[in-house]
């Protein structure tokens, strides 16, 4: 009786390990496929209306960041929901590419004088999220 249970579960296990194959020749495991990569509009948009609108827009971004900035009171750390709203708001802002790369990053200078008295981590966020190709005069595009 315990050698008809063995040599079952030996079967079963035998049958289990057997069954489809993979064909690996169709698979992309080990291939290397070509990525493609986003044109950066580095010199901004040629279309003087929307580089206009998009400097107001980050003018308005700045007075917030002002404004949240007097809410906090001494030197944070994490800031608070005010200036950490108002930084979110002027970082997706300015990563459109509607301005030239140079306006952009002086923009970010000017919210960094903001927040660097008052909130650390808002301010090392500006910095990480700074434009540098075009600074650098690396190809752009």
């Amino acid at each position: 009786m315990r050698l008809r249970g063995l040599i079952v579960a030996t079967l079963c296990i035998a049958l289990v390990g057997c069954g489809g194959s993979v064909d690996r020749s169709s698979d992309s495991i080990g291939q290397i496929k070509p990525v493609a990569q986003v044109k950066r509009a580095c010199h901004g948009s040629k279309v003087a209306a929307r580089r206009a609108r998009e400097r107001r827009k980050l003018d308005a971004d700045l007075h917030r960041l002002r404004a949240a900035a007097t809410t906090v009171k001494g030197y944070t750390q994490n800031g608070n929901k005010a200036i950490n709203n108002a930084l979110d708001r002027f970082m997706l802002d300015v990563a459109t590419e509607s301005l030239p790369i140079h306006e952009r990053s002086r923009f970010i200078d000017h919210a960094a004088a903001i927040v660097a008295p008052r909130c650390y981590l808002c301010f090392q966020a500006l910095e990480s999220n700074r434009p540098i190709a075009g600074g650098a005069k690396l190809a752009c595009g």
